[in-house]
């Protein structure tokens, strides 16, 4: 019997609730040689206090997205399989400029299910 894989594996990762989130970030995000999501980590200078933090600890550990146009399009995906409401931002510490996932807390996330366009609302809430 062969034990053949029908996609892509996606590697144990931390903070991933199951497959179908796993395989959303291994299509969206940078990934290392062996396919794992890089994480943004303060540079050497921050962790020794040479130079001031340039983000604040809540930013460290999270998952980089390359452009914005991946970060959106994974937290699109995201949201479709049950998470809250996303937005992408640029990180203050990416010299080339990477993007990172937070909770949408503006005023779109508050608005009532019904009174949202199409494109606010999740597929799993019809």
């Amino acid at each position: 019997m062969s034990d053949a894989t029908t996609g892509p594996e996606v590697p144990e990762q931390r903070g991933v609730r199951d497959q179908a989130r796993g395989e959303v970030l291994h299509r969206h995000a940078r990934l290392t040689k062996g396919g794992r999501p890089i994480f943004c980590t303060p540079s050497r200078a921050e962790i020794e206090g040479h130079v001031l933090p340039r983000q604040s600890r809540g930013t460290d550990g999270k998952v980089i997205y390359p452009t914005r146009e991946a970060a959106e399009a994974a937290a699109r995906e995201l949201e479709s399989l049950g998470a809250r409401l996303l937005r992408s931002y640029r990180c203050g510490r990416s010299r080339g400029g990477h993007y990172h996932l937070t909770t949408d807390t503006t005023v779109r996330a508050g608005v009532p299910l019904h009174l949202r366009i199409p494109q606010q609302r999740s597929p799993l809430s019809a």
